[in-house]
């Protein structure tokens, strides 16, 4: 789950609780995001499971020097000191003495070079502000770098972040290559802006909703779409055949023994699960309580070799 600041909090506190109810812990957010990390602190302090111990696992994010120097007018921050300062404020912000994993965005050029990194990152985890350390959308050699140099401390870059989809694929060598360097990736845009859901196909190219006017014809031009019309299909077809066998495990228990896993599979959920076939974390948005129960439907099944097998021969031959 990805927080950031929302109007709607109601909205957003019940899908947060809903989530941590049901198991899923992980919450991401960022200095950036206007009163994000503030908001956190009541959601955690409110939630039924405050204690961050026992429930939420906390990321926040150091974000691009630069683009933070423009908003506030100063001096982009730089060297490790900086990284550590940043760390302990957000902690201060959220109000708990340690983060689960904190991380760098983009960080090579204007924090002082791979050194001051390093030693930023390392000095976050020694001082008690972060158990884990990642960085969002690092280069491989970068990446494999930065590695080496923790691991010489003892220590290691723990994730890697960066957008994958089923319908943008292009960062899945980067996927291999992170697990080959023992960092967990983790997906975000895995609905690439709403096409890889499947919601919108050339025959349907408002996803069932409401015109918003004469002519509308939904997010995405046909073209674009029946380019991709062979891979929707492969995952409607797809949903169909998890919720038979779904059914067919549900069958072999007794009455009342069954466990509890979504029998309403969508195409949204089949995306998601795409990722996790591909080793990596989905991190998603989610702002509502129709999201959130989005998310827990991908919980207790996952999609097999041949599903998968499927879903890339498609993409492969829509050019994905």
């Amino acid at each position: 789950m990805t927080f950031t600041h929302c109007y709607r909090r109601p909205q957003k506190q019940k899908a947060y609780e809903k989530l941590q109810q049901n198991g899923i812990s992980f919450v991401e957010t960022s200095e950036s995001y206007a009163l994000a990390e503030a908001f956190l602190l009541k959601f955690i302090s409110e939630c039924e499971h405050g204690d961050n111990e026992q429930g939420a696992l906390v990321a926040s994010t150091f974000p691009n020097p630069w683009k933070n120097a423009l908003k506030t007018r100063s001096l982009p921050r730089r060297g490790a000191n900086a990284i550590v300062t940043a760390a302990e404020q957000s902690c201060d912000r959220m109000g708990i003495s340690s983060m689960t994993l904190y991380q760098v965005q983009n960080p090579w050029y204007y924090i002082g070079g791979s050194t001051a990194l390093a030693e930023g990152l390392l000095d976050v985890i020694s001082d008690d502000h972060s158990r884990y350390v990642g960085c969002i959308d690092m280069s491989l050699s970068k990446l494999a770098k930065l590695q080496r140099k923790l691991r010489a401390q003892g220590e290691f870059v723990a994730t890697n972040q960066f957008e994958f989809s089923l319908t943008n694929r292009k960062s899945l060598g980067m996927i291999e290559a992170c697990k080959k360097l023992g960092i967990t990736p983790i997906c975000t845009n895995v609905f690439d802006g709403g096409l890889a859901t499947g919601k919108y196909t050339s025959t349907n190219p408002t996803g069932g909703e409401v015109s918003k006017g004469e002519g509308d014809t939904g997010p995405y031009p046909v073209r674009k779409l029946e380019k991709l019309d062979a891979l929707f299909k492969v995952q409607d077809s797809l949903r169909e055949k998890v919720n038979r066998r779904i059914g067919d495990r549900l069958m072999k228990y007794e009455s009342g023994q069954a466990p509890k896993i979504n029998r309403d599979i969508t195409t949204s959920q089949i995306a998601i699960n795409y990722v996790r076939a591909k080793g990596a974390v989905p991190l998603i948005s989610v702002t509502n309580v129709k999201m959130a129960n989005e998310l827990l439907g991908c919980l207790g099944w996952d999609l097999s070799e041949e599903d998968v097998e499927e879903l890339d021969k498609a993409c492969k031959s829509c050019g994905v």
